[in-house]
């Protein structure tokens, strides 16, 4: 699982710190902040507040594609397409999910 994959998917159970998300995913805090810098960039996290994280709607679309165990988004509203997602998915992690 690469770095993005592993915030993504620790990021389903809720808002996290960059010290929680190192701790559960094993990275350092410095390679968290920059996933998380990339993840905001690409409109999949947001920050409620100074140091707290939690994933838009898309984020939750593309964690639960990488987790299918996970359920469907919590938030209201319809996923994209499969299609659409794919290429999210491609753009942010540069390979297809098969």
């Amino acid at each position: 699982m690469t770095r993005d994959e592993s915030i993504l998917t620790d990021l389903l159970g809720g808002d996290r710190s960059t010290v929680e998300l190192a701790t559960a995913t094993g990275l350092s805090e410095r390679v968290c902040r920059y996933g998380l810098h990339r993840l905001k960039g690409e409109d999949y996290v947001w920050s409620p507040e100074r140091g707290r994280y939690r994933l838009t709607h898309r984020g939750r679309v593309i964690a639960a594609e990488i987790t299918p165990d996970a359920g469907p988004p919590e938030a209201s509203g319809t996923p994209p397409e499969a299609s659409a997602t794919e290429q999210l998915r491609r753009r942010l992690f540069g390979r297809s999910r098969k």
